[in-house]
């Protein structure tokens, strides 16, 4: 009688445990720096979300303008405030236009002065995280590129606006800053001006 032989097509203890330990290692390695960006964007946003306040406080309490300025250009977006004596109002996107026209002896002279109140050194995004856009009442468009501007007054009241955070993927955050209290309201989504004065 011949002795038949049976083919074992199963993994042994020790394959699943090798493909078990390489596994864990692409885990171990690739789990904190997601973590670490993930946190970073997320202090980054709390920046941000307490910022408008304390600007709203200070602009009241010191009389003056403010600005929460956003510089969006290359691949270190960037931000921080400027503040002028008195009232001074926002200009719409034609009177920029139009001063950006002039010469340069015949161009007004900019009240604004970086301050150094809020934080010493300009603040930029994470890396791999971007301002996609700034949008405020006296734009006809959000901005995407350039220079963006949300003014807060002496009287306490903030320019509503919408600032976009993104990772040019899919991750967007929207922080709408209120007109009223400087408070800004944190969403995991895209968000326009129109769409919350619908609501």
């Amino acid at each position: 009688m011949k002795s038949v032989k049976v083919k074992n097509h199963g993994f042994t203890l020790l394959e699943v445990m090798i493909v078990l330990a390489i596994v864990a290692s692409i885990f171990a390695f690739g789990i904190p720096s997601i973590k670490t960006k993930q946190s970073a964007m997320k202090k980054t946003l709390r920046d941000l979300s307490l910022l408008g306040r304390e600007i709203r406080n200070q602009a009241r309490l010191k009389n003056m303008t403010h600005r929460l300025v956003f510089k969006m250009e290359g691949n270190q977006h960037s931000y921080w405030v400027e503040a002028a004596q008195g009232a001074v109002f926002s200009k719409n996107q034609e009177d920029l236009k139009a001063e950006e026209r002039k010469k340069d002896d015949e161009k007004s002279k900019n009240p604004f002065q970086k301050t150094t109140k809020f934080f010493k050194e300009d603040r930029t995004l994470p890396p791999k995280f971007f301002i996609g856009s700034v949008e405020t009442e006296s734009a006809d468009e959000p901005l995407t590129s350039g220079t963006a501007y949300v003014y807060f007054t002496p009287e306490g009241l903030v320019e509503k606006s919408i600032v976009q955070i993104t990772d040019k993927d899919k991750i967007i955050w929207s922080i709408v800053y209120s007109p009223l209290t400087g408070h800004a309201d944190l969403m995991d989504k895209a968000v326009r001006l129109k769409e919350l004065k619908l609501e």
